[in-house]
């Protein structure tokens, strides 16, 4: 079975078998979640999660294991801790994924493994081997469904994201093999999500990755105490690559390499996760370097602007909200991001706030930035190219042409770019990791993280204590 085959290899894994390259990109990783975390708990939807958390369970339990919530001078319980901080780390739409995996890895991974490392007091070496063994299988089964499921309307960090936080819980609770395989086949059965949450312009997408997070502990706590799961929950009659990743009309299960999948297991390149530099949906980062490349040419001159063409793949092409009505639209709308890119430049998590308090979702605005994006927006084109969907999912490429008026310059301008900022092959250096931890949390005392250095030679308690001084 393919999950007993990753369920030997969660259990066998070992702190030693880690690369440099591979401890070094997950601190890396550690550290952009942290920052968006700990900005995104004073966002709304983390606080409904919290309020509604609080509502459920303060009256009814007094747990003795206690875990930290990220932002904010408090513990809970395991369970809710992860959930809240997933809701968190993924609200702002700037946390990492895995371009062929499609899915958002961290907010997921770090949630559970801190809420349990810090309950149970691991090791930073044991936080470290839950941590990678969670990107390992995670890359690998997201390849393996994608770009299947993704089509089929679900949201792998939602779904591939419960199996995930399963493999840290796991891992960290220290379950034996036929534990782990009943635990995961609990998180395939709970396993959901589904795009049109992204798209609906509502906070069920970051309730995706609260969900994986609160699901994949519970599965591995119910696994420990004997609770049973099925064993080919994945590749079943009626398990999950035929529900929810097939196209029956056209693909059988023996389409699907589980061998060659099992080859990589160990293998897998937790490099290859890209960071976050804008908060937007990443479909929409190439578009928005190439806007931003254009603008060094045209400056504030976007007024002569006549026309906007962005040709890119299909995916990308589809996120064509022209009148967002929320945040959550707004950083799933490609016509937005475009016209605000020219318009701004880069923008962060402030300048985006601020150009809704000016009315940017509003009928009506008295400020002449937001009119200008307004109206570029509606002077904006999207076309899904075949030449460029073919580069998909290899590269996530976007081609902007801009036409200006007679009166400036009377030409067109145009540039593309196939991979956004932030994957490996255009990558973050620490310092731009840094710098955006400090850009989203200038109050944080950032000598704090230098306890990440060394992580592997204290307890996680001390660690979530020194990250919260």
């Amino acid at each position: 079975m393919f999950l007993q085959n990753i369920s030997k290899f969660i259990s066998n894994y070992r702190y030693e078998q880690a690369t440099v390259e591979s401890l070094t990109t997950v601190k890396a990783a550690f550290i952009d979640f942290l920052g968006v975390t700990y900005r995104g708990s004073g966002e709304n939807a983390p606080q409904i999660a919290l309020n509604t958390i609080e509502e459920i369970f303060s009256a009814k339990f007094n747990f003795n294991l206690k875990s930290s919530i990220i932002g904010r001078d408090m513990k809970t319980d395991v369970l809710s801790a992860a959930f809240v901080n997933a809701v968190s780390a993924h609200v702002l739409e700037l946390d990492d994924g895995h371009r062929g995996a499609q899915i958002h890895l961290g907010a997921v991974i770090f949630p559970t493994a801190l809420a349990i490392s810090e309950a149970y007091d691991l090791t930073g070496k044991e936080f470290l081997e839950g941590v990678i063994v969670g990107y390992e299988v995670g890359i690998l089964l997201g390849q393996l469904v994608n770009p299947n499921h993704r089509n089929k309307g679900f949201h792998t960090t939602g779904t591939i994201g419960t199996f995930i936080a399963g493999v840290v819980a796991s891992k960290l609770l220290k379950l034996d093999e036929g534990q782990i395989l009943n635990a995961l086949g609990l998180c395939g059965t709970q396993a959901a999500g589904l795009l049109e949450s992204d798209h609906g312009g509502s906070m069920g997408k970051v309730l995706h990755a609260g969900k994986a997070a609160y699901n994949g502990i519970l599965s591995a706590f119910l696994a420990r105490n004997g609770f049973t799961g099925s064993g080919t929950i994945l590749e079943g009659d009626e398990g999950f690559l035929r529900a929810m990743v097939l196209d029956e009309e056209t693909q059988d299960i023996s389409d699907f390499s589980f061998e060659n999948a099992l080859k990589d297991i160990g293998k897998v390149r937790v490099r290859d996760i890209y960071f976050k530099k804008y908060p937007f949906c990443r479909h929409l980062h190439s578009s928005i370097d190439t806007a931003l490349k254009l603008k060094a040419s045209i400056g504030d001159e976007y007024d002569h602007i006549e026309n906007i063409a962005v040709k890119t793949y299909s995916v990308a092409a589809e996120h064509n909200n022209f009148r967002p009505k929320n945040i959550e639209e707004l950083k799933q709308s490609l016509p937005y991001a475009v016209a605000i890119a020219l318009v701004v430049g880069e923008v962060g998590v402030d300048d985006i706030n601020q150009l809704i308090e000016y009315g940017l979702l509003d009928n009506y605005s008295t400020v002449d930035k937001v009119n200008s994006i307004k109206d570029l927006a509606n002077k904006m084109i999207l076309i899904s190219d075949d030449k460029l969907n073919e580069l998909y999912p290899d590269k996530r490429p976007s081609n902007v042409v801009i036409k200006l008026d007679k009166n400036f310059r009377n030409g067109i301008f145009q540039n593309i770019t196939f991979l956004p900022k932030g994957d490996f092959e255009n990558p973050f250096q620490l310092r731009e990791l840094i710098d955006k931890f400090k850009s989203l949390n200038p109050q944080y005392d950032i000598r704090n993280l230098t306890v990440l250095d060394s992580l592997e030679d204290y307890t996680m308690k001390y660690v979530v204590q020194k990250l919260n001084e």
